[in-house]
């Protein structure tokens, strides 16, 4: 991935003029990342509930909607951790 951003010693992020469009561009791109992310983990939970209440708890959709739930739970994790 090309980076648009440049870390000063203070900690403090600059992007140059010419990549200025891109980095808005990239950013919104991942701040909607991010709430996709979000509404995902908030349904998956009513999904997961439906099945229960279907007794499908042994089935592959089931299965794969937990293992979402947790890959989503430790994306999000791992933005907190970065400041995101």
């Amino acid at each position: 991935m090309q980076r648009f951003t440049s870390k000063s010693s203070d900690g403090q992020y600059s992007v140059d003029g010419e990549n200025l469009e891109a980095a808005i561009q990239r950013l919104g791109r991942l701040e909607d990342a991010y709430t996709d992310l979000l509404i995902s983990q908030k349904q998956i939970p009513t999904d997961l509930e439906k099945l229960r209440q279907q007794g499908k708890q042994k089935t592959v959709q089931y299965k794969e909607l937990l293992i979402r739930k947790l890959n989503n739970q430790n994306i999000l994790m791992f933005l907190i951790e970065c400041g995101l």
